[in-house]
């Protein structure tokens, strides 16, 4: 009797015959199953808050929404789901930057066919997948962790003001009077704030300042 898990894999790419391909080259394969395709970054996130899923495979250009802010984005809110990126770009330009912002492997598009089984297999036993060929031009002992950045790294010294003051319970109106703006342009600060640090809404960025002493 088989008794290995079934590895469950959402594909994500704004190209419907590029998760045709892929579903066609998972679904031969024993042990691995989609689950569910995506086909915008909206799309994305809420089939991830729905779906079983051990596995994402990520196209880095989304259309709504591009490039590596898509990879933190996702495992800022998904921490236990792997991410492998497959893009169009080199890999010597993004796939390093691809691990660090979160993802457990990078995938070129050209080699899709020859190593998408193995970079699957890989970052489903928690290992960092990259070619042989990124691997080799890797400096000797450059980490391949995930970038943790505080607070202040991620967000602009004004947006960093009103998430204290937000936090400290002010009103948009107070805060605004304060920092000499309108009350429209705090929200959309919020906005923005909520958007950097991967949050829904005003109790989490509360509960997040909390964590990180960002009072005022």
């Amino acid at each position: 009797m088989n008794t290995e898990k079934t590895l469950n894999i959402v594909l994500a790419d704004d190209h419907s015959i590029v998760r045709s391909g892929l579903n066609f080259l998972i679904e031969q394969q024993p042990g691995m199953q989609v689950n569910k395709e995506a086909s915008s970054f909206e799309m994305l996130m809420e089939v991830l808050k729905e779906t079983p899923c051990d596995i994402l495979i990520l196209d880095l250009n989304m259309g709504d929404k591009n490039g590596l802010q898509s990879v933190k984005d996702v495992s800022s809110r998904f921490k236990d789901l792997s991410i492998l990126v497959l893009s169009m770009y080199p890999e010597e330009m993004y796939a390093l930057q691809s691990i660090k912002a979160g993802a457990a492997g990078y995938l070129n598009k050209k080699v899709v066919s020859d190593e998408l089984v193995d970079a699957i297999l890989s970052v489903a036993k928690g290992k960092v997948y990259l070619s042989k060929a990124v691997n080799d031009t890797l400096l000797y002992g450059e980490s391949l962790q995930k970038e943790e950045k505080n607070p202040s790294e991620l967000l602009s010294k004004r947006e960093f003001e009103v998430l204290a003051m937000i936090a400290g319970g002010m009103s948009y109106k107070e805060i605004a009077e304060k920092l000499s703006l309108s009350p429209k342009t705090v929200s959309t600060y919020r906005t923005r704030i909520l958007d950097k640090l991967s949050l829904d809404n005003t109790n989490q960025l509360i509960h997040y300042a909390l964590q990180n002493d960002i009072i005022v």
